[in-house]
């Protein structure tokens, strides 16, 4: 949607967003020190007051290197702003339970936020420009500020630990090799993979940066990430769950996509209806906290949910058609939402759970890693596959355009007979071409996301039934 409405390039938006998330991954590995250097008044008013300048020159600036150098400093403070609302949230729950409670609104909120935001931003969209979207946030963070100055005390939860000791050079090495592996990724496609000189010299680096790091960690005396989690199976096990559900989950935004850009729906209507996602979401949610609660096994709730994502996954290959209905597409996105949350926060239990005390942060960091990866290798996937099939389907639709097709001939005149009437011959001829090419582009694309769809469901499908014999 914001590439189409602001006229930004998909692929430079998904880096931004991309070059906030591997700097998020980084600033995970450092947070307990931060967290400890501070007091929570003081702590919360400081990385506030930081994004606040960090908004305000985004929207004063049109500079994409500006731009980028801002993302990055967005993945620091951004991270350290929340995170430190999760052991809040933690600290004031008198129940067992606190921590799963915890994650459970914050994984509720990362799950339905971009649909939430947009609404909350649509009056400044429609009414005004980037810059005034951009100050409307600013204005939340106030409210933080406020709220912080407000309530908020000056006590710790740690004892202080001082900064200077911090690994700046494993830091810069794990986010070198997030983004070149990320920049690769994304635009790939692009500049043809390895016949361009870029993708090359990224990948390149990708490997030097990770092996240096990984080198690092395995002979610092105190490494900021400990190597030994891979030798823990539930954490493999997670990280692979979390490809496939993030893989999957990648396709929605082909739904979206079509809702734009063949049944011409306007954007404040596609947002409307990702509300019944979010209404899944959330359901899916509730049920997967009251299933961690009550001790179900996550063999359970692993099957049940990546079976749910099958059958949704069916679902939709039935409603790719040139037109559909509200209450075609509603239920198949609902039960999507159910499934996205019914796995989501018990798979971030099942990795940092059986962690020893000194490797719960460095399994949270995997899940981070592992959503950073997945996010940028499913957006990888998604738009290769579009290009590929929709090009085959498209050449092979074209081959019933012949006059020897009475179909064909048929629509042709009539379409040509209606804009001759209007235009002058050369121009009639142009936009019955055009309109044709425009029906073969949309049913390409339908067809297209048939097969994606198809082939997700037997992904999903394939997974629950391995998770059911997985002893």
């Amino acid at each position: 949607f914001t590439s189409s409405f602001l006229d930004v390039d998909s692929d430079d938006l998904q880096y931004l967003l991309m070059l906030m998330y591997g700097t998020i991954v980084v600033t995970l590995l450092v947070l307990p020190r931060f967290l400890a250097y501070f007091s929570v008044k003081y702590y919360i008013l400081l990385m506030s007051s930081i994004s606040i300048i960090i908004l305000y020159v985004v929207s004063v600036t049109n500079n994409y290197h500006v731009i980028l150098v801002m993302r990055f400093l967005e993945g620091i403070f951004g991270v350290l702003e929340g995170a430190i609302f999760l052991p809040l949230i933690t600290a004031e729950l008198k129940t067992k339970h606190a921590r799963i409670v915890a994650y459970l609104f914050l994984y509720a909120i990362m799950l339905t936020g971009g649909t939430i935001t947009t609404s909350l931003l649509k009056a400044s969209i429609e009414n005004y420009n980037f810059q005034h979207m951009v100050l409307m946030i600013v204005y939340f963070h106030i409210f933080v500020l406020i709220v912080a100055f407000s309530i908020f005390n000056t006590n710790r939860f740690f004892a202080k630990i001082p900064l200077y000791q911090l690994d700046h050079v494993s830091c810069f090495l794990l986010w070198l090799s997030l983004q070149s592996g990320a920049y690769a990724i994304i635009y790939g496609k692009r500049l043809m993979w390895l016949e361009s000189n870029q993708i090359v010299f990224c990948l390149f680096l990708f490997m030097i940066s990770s092996g240096l790091f990984i080198l690092k960690q395995k002979y610092r005396k105190r490494p900021i990430f400990h190597l030994e989690v891979f030798s823990y199976v539930h954490i493999l096990v997670g990280i692979l769950l979390f490809f496939i559900f993030y893989v999957i989950r990648a396709g929605l935004n082909n739904v979206y996509s079509i809702m734009a850009n063949v049944w011409k729906w306007p954007w404040e209507y596609i947002n409307n209806i990702q509300y019944f996602n979010v209404g899944g979401t959330i359901l899916g949610i509730l049920i997967s906290g009251i299933l961690l609660m009550r001790a179900v096994s996550s063999k359970t709730i692993f099957a049940s949910g990546f079976a749910i994502l099958a059958i949704d996954c069916a679902w939709f290959t039935y409603v790719f058609y040139p037109d559909t209905t509200l209450w075609t597409i509603a239920p198949p996105l609902f039960l999507q939402g159910i499934g996205q949350g019914l796995l989501f926060t018990p798979l971030v239990m099942y990795i940092i759970t059986g962690l020893p005390p000194n490797l719960v942060s460095n399994g949270a960091v995997m899940g981070t890693t592992v959503r950073f990866w997945t996010t940028a290798i499913g957006y990888s996937i998604m738009q290769n596959a579009i290009l590929y099939l929709s090009l085959k389907h498209a050449d092979s639709l074209s081959t019933n355009f012949s006059p020897t097709n009475p179909i064909f001939s048929s629509l042709w005149y009539s379409n040509f007979n209606a804009n001759l009437s209007k235009l002058t011959y050369n121009d009639a001829v142009s936009i019955t071409i055009g309109g044709f090419k425009s029906k073969i582009s949309a049913q390409a694309l339908l067809l297209s996301n048939m097969e994606i769809f198809t082939v997700l469901f037997w992904i999903a499908l394939a997974t629950a039934i391995i998770i059911l014999l997985y002893k």
